[in-house]
């Protein structure tokens, strides 16, 4: 039963999923704004409301421009609903008793899980909205489009934080965690899935076949529920009240990146070395010979 739960959460197959997705996020999004650039309540409203929506839905209003797609923020009246509703709740209720309630453990925890599953479902969209579109012109050099279908979901949820940071805000510290998060799960989703006839398909879904056997679930299904897992696990560890916003679920690369940094500088370093001790030395071959010839003229002027 629990299992069962579990599955059909992480899979979005429950009642009102769609509905809890949305307000979810919108909440987070309002929060996120009041917690923050508007938490001395300075902010004009609509500074405040706008700034809200594009922290939750940036994504949802901007990527689907990239493949002629209409927003789902024109088309589906539920999400700027929900940033309404989210908005007035945490800014305009007496005694400030939403934003209260709102920060309270089991809604904060609530809130993000609930982001957390409408992006899982929107990374895994985003890569069959791009492959659809792209599959039958695939490169030369592949048989599946490769980089359309991972890119157009890996930059869904980096949209807000362009447009709330500008270009260099967000990148400025390397590459930012929605990023990281987008690529691996969608090329993840992309090859088991799509990847039908290609060499790196055909080898993760040997190699995972037997996980997916042992638990009873097709391909799709496997991998929703280990995507929607992976988030939902990295992003509660980053929840103050565990790990902390300073818990990275792809820390490993960081340190590996700063090893090979590190290995890379220190030949030139050597080289460096090298080259600063074989010019004092070649200076001071070159000050012992002036000498020696100064010797010899003054001992010529002499016996003269």
């Amino acid at each position: 039963m629990v299992l069962e739960a579990a599955f059909a959460f992480l899979t979005g197959n429950f009642p009102f999923s769609v509905e809890l997705q949305s307000i979810c996020m919108a909440l987070q999004g309002a929060m996120i704004i009041r917690s923050g650039v508007n938490k001395d309540g300075t902010m004009a409203w609509f500074h405040a409301f706008a700034r809200g929506v594009i922290i939750s839905y940036g994504g949802a209003l901007f990527t689907p421009l990239w493949m002629a797609r209409p927003t789902p923020m024109l088309t589906n009246d539920l999400n700027m609903a929900s940033c309404i509703l989210a908005y007035v709740l945490v800014n305009c209720t007496p005694s400030d008793l939403g934003y209260s309630m709102a920060s309270l453990f089991p809604i904060r925890l609530l809130t993000v899980m609930g982001s957390q599953l409408f992006r899982t479902m929107g990374i895994l969209k985003f890569v069959q909205i791009a492959y659809t579109a792209l599959k039958d012109s695939p490169s030369d050099y592949y048989p599946t489009p490769i980089f359309g279908p991972i890119l157009n979901a890996a930059v869904l949820g980096n949209m807000g934080s362009f447009f709330a940071l500008g270009f260099d805000g967000h990148l400025k510290n390397g590459m930012p965690l929605p990023f990281q998060n987008g690529l691996f799960i969608a090329s993840l989703y992309h090859f088991t899935i799509n990847d039908k006839d290609g060499p790196i398909g055909v080898l993760l879904r040997s190699a995972l076949e037997p996980v997916f056997a042992s638990f009873g679930l097709s391909h799709q299904e496997a991998i929703t529920v280990f995507a929607s897992l992976f988030m939902q696990t990295w992003a509660i560890l980053k929840m103050p009240d565990f790990i902390g916003p300073s818990f990275d679920p792809f820390g490993f690369l960081s340190i590996a990146t700063h090893i090979l940094s590190r290995e890379v500088k220190r030949p030139v370093k050597v080289n460096l070395e090298i080259s600063a001790s074989a010019n004092n030395s070649q200076a001071t071959n070159n000050s012992e010979k002036k000498k020696k010839r100064k010797k010899k003229n003054n001992s010529k002027k002499k016996k003269d």
